[in-house]
């Protein structure tokens, strides 16, 4: 299962953007876990990279650390 998450952040840092879905200027965070809830993976990025290129980068990183 894959979610994803925008969190809002004070700070003025070239890592955040602005989540125009939710309106919410900060990061996102993307999290995969299996089907009972195990951990297996976690992005953090600026909340303006759009959902379909962020789920690319995490499930990479799945495939990078669990390989069938």
């Amino acid at each position: 299962m894959i979610d994803s998450q925008s969190t809002k952040t004070t700070l003025a840092r070239e890592d955040c953007g602005y989540d125009g879905g939710k309106k919410v200027k900060g990061r996102k965070r993307h999290i995969v876990v299996d089907t009972i809830g195990n951990l297996l993976a976690v992005v953090v990025h600026a909340a303006n990279i759009h959902d379909t290129k962020s789920a690319h980068l995490v499930l990479s990183k799945v495939v990078k650390k669990y390989p069938t």
